[in-house]
Formats: structure tokens, sequence, C-alpha cells
């Protein structure tokens, strides 16, 4: 019996066939979770920088005065018109504008974004501001990862329905009368 499992250990290992077989199954999900990986970084990091100018783009608008009586639904459909890649935009973005008077009425860094898994949407604050206040306005657009089980998309912080929140904030001072 012992000579016979000798037997079978010497020719095993003197078999390769299968040894290719056995890397390509090691390597091939590392290969693919990296690849997946540097796509839905760069489909995040587009969507973040088309949603940091297109607020910036509202943003001075309002500062120079060209953007009158703003209202939150008129400057959410600015944002969404210039940042064109955003999928549903306009029921994925929450818009907050609030005038800053001193340093108790700085808003704290709990965003208040949409939430998909819950029809009611969360209330914002959104004033003009009268002239010569100092501004603070911030956007939170809610979008789904590509590859939600895979890679990057897996370390992400994710809300209740499994969505990426991606928060862009900006602050300026109305121009005097």
């Amino acid at each position: 019996m012992t000579l016979s499992l000798r037997r079978l250990t010497r020719v095993l290992r003197r078999d390769t066939r299968g040894a290719a077989a056995v890397e390509f199954a090691m390597v091939v999900p590392l290969l693919l979770a990296l690849i997946f990986s540097t796509l839905e970084a760069g489909w995040i990091m587009l969507q973040s920088i088309m949603l940091d100018r297109a607020l910036d783009m509202t943003v001075r608008e309002l500062r120079v005065g060209s953007f009158e009586n703003p209202t939150q639904e008129a400057m959410r459909l600015r944002v969404c018109e210039r940042a064109m890649i955003l999928a549903d935009c306009n029921r994925a973005l929450a818009l907050e504008l609030i005038p800053i008077q001193n340093a108790a009425s700085y808003p704290t860094d709990a965003v208040r974004c949409v939430n998909r898994s819950n029809p009611i949407a969360p209330v914002l604050r959104f004033s003009a501001g009268a002239r010569a206040d100092i501004m603070f306005v911030r956007a939170c657009f809610v979008v789904s990862p590509i590859t939600p089980g895979l890679g990057l998309a897996m370390a992400l912080t994710k809300d209740e329905s499994g969505a990426v929140r991606l928060v862009s904030k900006s602050a300026f001072a109305n121009e005097p009368a």
C-alpha cells in the first residue's frame, strides 16, 4: 500500500497538466477586481468633478447677481443642466443654501442627502440671504456604484439603499448693495 502511494505521489508530481488553470483561477479574480475598481474610481471621480464644476458655475451666477431670486428648484435645475453626466439628477440631488451670521450658524458636517429607500424628501435649508451675507452652499448627489459587490465599491461608504454620496461645498459673500 505504501508503495502504491509513493508511486502515485511521484506520478502526480511529474504531471503538470492543469497548472495554468490553477494559476488562472487564482489571478483572474484579483485582476478583474483591480480593473473594475479602477473603472469605478474613475466614474465616481468624474461625477464628483462635474458636480463641483456645476455648483461652482451656479454659485458664480449667484455671486455676480445674474441669478436673481434663486429658488431651490431653479438652482437645482441649473446645477443639473451644467453637470450633464449625473443620471436622474433632479431626483438624486439635494441642495442647501445657508446664510452664515456667526460661528454657531455654520452648518454641521451631517449632510442631508436624498434617501432613495425612503419616499419622504429631507427638509433642506434654503435662504438666499441678505446683501453682504456670507453664504454656504452644499450639494449632495446620490449615485449607485457600477459594481456594488466588487473591489472599490465594497469599501465605499454607502447609505441604506446602497448608494454613494457625493458632496460638494462652496462659500461666497453676497455682493453689497
